[in-house]
This record gives C-alpha cells, sequence and structure tokens, in this order.
C-alpha cells in the first residue's frame, strides 16, 4: 500500500492577514523615522533662530559719546551684530576708515552700532551734493512772470517754452512759442535750495523777509542734451516757464504756435462790404473814407492790391482805380448831389 503524504491547506485569510501586518509594520517604522526626521530639523532651525542668524562686525562706541567727538580707536570697537537688526547705514568694521578722524553730529551711546548720519560729513552740502548721479543743474535769469509772483518754490515742476521768431514767416515780427522741455524740476530759486530752511519757514515773519528778498533766476535739474538746449533756448528768444502739478506725468500735446494761427480758430476772418453809389436824397453826401489795412477785395489784381496797405475807400471806389465801377457807370446813372 503506497505512502500518502497529507495535503497541505493554506488558508487565504491567514495569508492576507500576514500580509496586512506587515505591510503596517513597516508603514509604522516609516512613520517613525519620517518623524524623528521631522522634528530634528525644526529643532535645528529653532536652534538657529534662538542664536538670532548671521550677524555682522560693526563699529561701536565703547563709552557715551557727546556732541564733536573725533572718532578714532580709543572710543569705539567691533562688535558683532545680528544682521536683521542694524540701519543701511551702519558703519561696518571695514568702513571704519571712512569715519576715522571725523566728528559726531550727534551723541551717541555706548554698544550701539554707529551710523554715517551720526557722523559729519566733509563734503560741501550745496546744490552739487543735492544733484542725481548723471543729471546737470542750470541757471537762467526769469522775471516777475516766469517767478509767479515769487511764490515757484525749490521741488515744484515747470513746462519750459520757447518764445522766439518765426523762421517761416516772411515778417521778423512774426513770432512763434514752441514747447521746448515738459515738467522740468526746480531745484533752486535763487539761492534757496530744496530742503534748506529758507525753501518752506513756518515763520510769518520769514516768509515775509524771504518775499522782500526776491529772486531773478532759477535753477533747473537737466540732463547734459536739455542743458545744451537750453542754452541754445536763451540764445534765440525767450524762455517762459509754465507751473505743473508733480503728480501729472502727461503729455500736453502741443507742439508749437504762431502769431497767424492765434487769431484763427479754424475759420478765415471775414468782412461784409459794400461797392456801389449812395441813393439819391437832398442835401451834401460827401463819401465816406473806410480805413481797411491788408483787406483782399475779389476781382482786384494783386498788384492793385499791394499798392498802399490800409488805403482810405470810399463807397463806389476802390485804391485801384477812381470814380464809379465799369460795371455800374455803365448801368447807373451819375445823379449830382442835391438833385431830386
Amino acid at each position: 500500500m503506497p505512502l500518502r503524504l497529507p495535503r497541505l491547506r493554506i488558508n487565504k485569510l491567514w495569508l492576507l492577514l500576514g500580509a496586512a501586518l506587515i505591510l503596517g509594520v513597516a508603514a509604522a517604522i516609516l512613520s517613525v523615522n519620517y518623524l524623528k526626521g521631522r522634528e530634528q530639523r525644526i529643532s535645528e532651525e529653532l536652534a538657529r533662530k534662538a542664536k538670532g542668524g548671521p550677524t555682522i562686525p560693526v563699529v561701536v562706541p565703547t563709552r557715551e559719546l557727546s556732541l564733536g567727538t573725533p572718532i578714532d580707536q580709543k572710543v569705539v570697537a567691533a562688535r558683532e551684530v545680528l544682521a536683521d537688526l542694524l540701519y543701511d547705514d551702519a558703519v561696518t568694521a571695514d568702513q571704519f576708515d571712512k569715519v576715522a578722524g571725523k566728528r559726531l553730529l550727534k551723541p551717541v551711546l555706548p554698544g550701539r552700532p554707529l551710523r554715517f548720519s551720526d557722523v559729519q560729513d566733509d563734503r560741501a552740502k550745496d546744490l552739487s551734493t543735492a544733484l542725481e548721479p548723471g543729471l546737470r543743474a542750470l541757471t537762467f535769469d526769469i522775471d516777475e512772470t516766469n517767478s509767479f509772483a515769487q511764490m515757484l518754490r525749490p521741488g515744484n515742476f515747470v513746462d519750459l517754452y520757447l518764445i522766439a521768431q518765426d523762421p517761416g514767416a516772411p515778417s521778423p515780427a512774426s513770432q512763434e512759442v514752441r514747447a521746448l522741455l515738459p515738467k522740468v524740476k526746480v531745484m533752486a530759486t535763487g539761492q534757496t535750495i530744496k530742503g534748506s530752511p529758507e525753501a518752506a519757514p513756518a515763520d510769518p515773519m520769514a516768509a515775509q523777509a524771504r518775499q522782500q528778498s526776491a529772486y531773478t533766476n532759477i535753477t533747473v535739474e537737466v540732463t547734459p542734451a536739455q542743458a545744451a538746449r537750453i542754452a541754445l533756448a536763451q540764445q534765440v528768444g525767450k524762455i517762459r516757464a509754465v507751473l505743473r502739478n508733480p503728480d501729472d506725468d502727461k503729455t500736453s500735446g502741443f507742439a508749437k504756435l504762431a502769431t497767424p494761427s492765434l487769431f484763427r480758430d479754424g475759420n478765415e476772418p471775414s468782412v461784409e462790404y459794400i461797392v456801389g453809389g449812395k441813393s439819391g436824397g437832398t442835401g451834401s453826401t460827401a463819401p465816406i473814407s473806410i480805413n481797411m489795412p491788408n483787406l483782399s477785395i475779389p476781382g482786384m489784381s494783386a498788384g492793385a492790391q499791394a499798392g498802399s496797405p490800409g488805403a482810405n475807400f470810399s463807397p463806389g471806389q476802390s485804391s485801384a482805380f477812381s470814380g464809379q465801377p465799369a460795371a455800374l457807370g455803365a448801368s447807373v446813372p451819375s445823379v449830382p448831389t442835391g438833385a431830386r
């Protein structure tokens, strides 16, 4: 009788439970490792924040310094200070040579970072230091009109116009106005610079004293090319300044205006006139003289009209001929004065 081995039967339910158990243990291990890593990173970040982050060596006074104290190595030292606690103009240790030997503009406390604004600047505080790099200051004379009755102030903006002879006009008396430069910044009026106490005094007496000391020129901030343009315009004609709102950035769209266009508004001027004799009547009827300068009469030749500008005309006459016009004289007889 042959030997039979028992057949092993694997329960699928236990197999699924075992697989789930293994996966659960693996997931737990991975979760624990992730949480430990995250905890470590958070701890390191908190420790870094507790230390204050990166530091920068700056110059600090070793004792309280009064106004006018010269800065040298005896009164200052280098100290590590948190970068986010420093002002932009703080004097760092490698910038000490820029302030060495200079005097303080105000008292400073020990241990506080020294700032460039605390130190006296050797450069003169004048118009040149107020200029932006790449720009120039140009001064030109003005009158009472251009100064807006002495109310123009440093920091205002103006449009500049040039008034000069019209090169395209036959008459030398004809002038034109051209837009020269838009929105030009006024840096100074006379000797008053923007930011100086004289620019906007709060004391009424000071304002009255400033009004009495009137200025006769202004200084504007321009580019080198604009400076050359204004300098040439001063030789060609007269510059007129027009005040504008500092927040207005729109262009005016104006180019130029000539004298002939000043008296026209889209329509040519016209004059109504009557040519002919006077109807009969009693009494003396002397002709009336009418002075019409530069009047063009239809039907007259150019040579006749150019004879005498502003010539006197009588009813039924022109400057080119006397007596009745040919067409009227042939059809209407002349009536003696006083005839009925």
